[in-house]
């Protein structure tokens, strides 16, 4: 089963959000799961997947932590979004990204919400949908100081060969986008192969890093076939089976294999 598990469709970019969803399942993708970046985000891709018949995930994204005035508010609200949709497939996008703040004067309240949320997952028993960008050691130090642990899938992987050590030794899936593809990413194709064909996911991240040849134009969920075909060539296996063993790990994963 072709599945995409991690778009952004309420991504302002998609004029005609229709229109891509049939594209998508035209080339063949059976499911869509989409993360949210806020609260109000997570109220539109809740609505947005009952209307279409996809997955949502409901969450806080770390560039989005300056809408959140109350962390006890925000966590109350994700749960009642949370209990009115059966189509809540886990929480996400969460993490912890210090990519554009090099001093890290965010740093603490990033802490705070990702730690929230990731108890917020584990009471509620569901996955997590994790952005990690150049914050491994906060990212491990808070893992390791959990009492538990929730299930969960980092996304478009950017960390090293240690920390993807570390993250599947915790029992984490992961997976790549379209920039697995670029002519600059031999990095990325290395850790590729070091993750175990049951830990792996596919995912566009789109309306962003659209696979070549298409790069440079608006990314859209039709295009995991291509990042399928892209991961099974360097995997030296055939397209179709890395679609058979991702979707099979998506639905376990997010609890959809009934």
């Amino acid at each position: 089963m072709l599945i995409d598990t991690h778009c952004h469709l309420t991504d302002s970019k998609f004029s005609n959000v229709k229109e891509v969803i049939t594209d998508a399942r035209k080339a063949g993708v059976e499911k869509i799961f989409m993360p949210s970046g806020s609260v109000e985000d997570a109220k539109r891709t809740v609505l947005l997947a009952e209307q279409e018949g996809l997955y949502a995930m409901v969450g806080v994204h770390p560039e989005e932590i300056e809408s959140v005035l109350d962390i006890d508010s925000m966590i109350y609200e994700l749960e009642e979004i949370n209990s009115k949709s059966n189509r809540v497939i886990g929480i996400g996008e969460i993490g912890l990204d210090f990519f554009y703040d090099k001093e890290k004067k965010t740093k603490e309240k990033q802490v705070e919400i990702f730690v929230a949320q990731m108890n917020l997952a584990v009471r509620l028993r569901l996955p997590v949908v994790i952005h990690m960008r150049e914050a491994k050691n906060e990212m491990k130090e808070i893992m390791e100081n959990m009492e538990s642990l929730p299930r969960g899938q980092f996304h478009c992987f950017a960390g090293s060969e240690d920390f993807l050590k570390y993250v599947l030794d915790k029992g984490f899936y992961v997976s790549f986008a379209g920039n697995i593809s670029y002519k600059s990413a031999s990095e990325l194709r290395r850790l590729l192969a070091l993750v175990p064909l049951d830990r792996l996911l596919l995912e566009t991240d789109s309306p962003y890093l659209a696979p070549e040849p298409a790069r440079g134009s608006l990314n859209t969920p039709a295009n995991v076939k291509i990042i399928a075909t892209v991961i099974a060539k360097e995997l030296n296996l055939d397209s179709n089976k890395i679609i058979e063993i991702t979707g099979k790990n998506a639905l376990c994963l997010y609890s959809l294999d009934i």
